[in-house]
């Protein structure tokens, strides 16, 4: 009990890019699960800052901004089917929110852990599976390898609604039922989560802004596996979420030398691995 009372608490705020259609029907190529770690003691100040931002080019601090709001916001675009709520009309402007945006989400103290699923390398092995429960079973265990180095414990904060936006799905209940197996369970291929307290909490994005930042970190790490690109050809992924991967460090032949940064398989997981050949991010 009294670690418990003196142990930090961790905030995982989860999102994802993608969704969990087949391909034959359009759906995406890549499947993304991102959290974004909060400690709870600098939540207020993140929560703070992200709304002086909306006040002052909306006018409104609980206005919803995430990714794909942000990215056809750009006066510019006159596709009808990029529309945004949150349209700008002035170029000027728009390139200034989007700048101040860029250097809140570097500047802020989160940590990334994603979890990306080729989905056609999936059902090749797992063909009546839902990828979505084996990219929360890794992000959860994840979490769980950074509460053990931190010696705290964490809450998961999700927003239930998965999929497109015409075709947005309910799934409280069956990731309460893979989330409390992760918690409570022992003797599966899963790493058991002692330091997750409490069920998962549901919360829609537009009143959280935790989701909402998730969600501007997630879009990133997506766009680089879903339009196969790497390193160095896309923005937002290099300065933006890349930095904010949480990463262990390697020991190599004592306690005193050590390899740096290793970041494929702790903040980043790519599943399934037989298929990294066909993704220039691993070359």
């Amino acid at each position: 009990m009294t670690e418990v009372n003196n142990a930090p608490m961790y905030l995982m705020y989860i999102d994802e890019s993608g969704d969990t259609s087949s391909i034959e029907r359009g759906g995406s190529r890549i499947l993304t699960l991102t959290g974004c770690i909060v400690n709870e003691a600098d939540k207020h100040e993140i929560e703070k800052r992200f709304r002086e931002i909306k006040q002052k080019y909306y006018q409104n601090p609980d206005i919803e901004i995430k990714s794909n709001f942000l990215r056809y916001a750009n006066p510019k675009l006159a596709d009808p089917e990029k529309s945004s709520p949150i349209k700008l009309y002035d170029q000027g402007q728009y390139d200034a929110l989007q700048s101040e945006i860029q250097t809140f989400l570097k500047n802020i103290q989160i940590t990334l852990i994603t979890c990306v699923i080729d989905k056609k390398g999936y059902w090749m092995q797992y063909p009546a599976q839902n990828p979505y429960d084996v990219a929360y079973i890794f992000l959860l265990e994840r979490f769980q390898f950074f509460l053990d180095f931190k010696k705290a414990f964490g809450l998961c904060i999700i927003d239930p609604r998965e999929g497109r936006v015409v075709d947005k799905r309910q799934m409280d209940k069956e990731l309460n039922i893979t989330h409390n197996l992760l918690r409570w369970e022992r003797g599966g291929f899963w790493k058991p989560c002692p330091r997750i307290i409490e069920k998962v909490l549901f919360s829609d994005s537009e009143l959280t802004t935790g989701i909402q930042i998730a969600d501007l970190y997630c879009y990133p790490i997506y766009h680089i596996f879903q339009y196969d690109k790497k390193r160095g050809e896309y923005h937002w992924f290099d300065q933006i979420s890349s930095p904010k991967l949480y990463h262990r460090i390697e020991v190599i032949a004592s306690a005193t030398e050590k390899a740096g940064p290793k970041i494929d398989g702790t903040g980043l997981k790519f599943f399934p691995k037989e298929t990294k050949k066909d993704f220039r991010f691993f070359e």
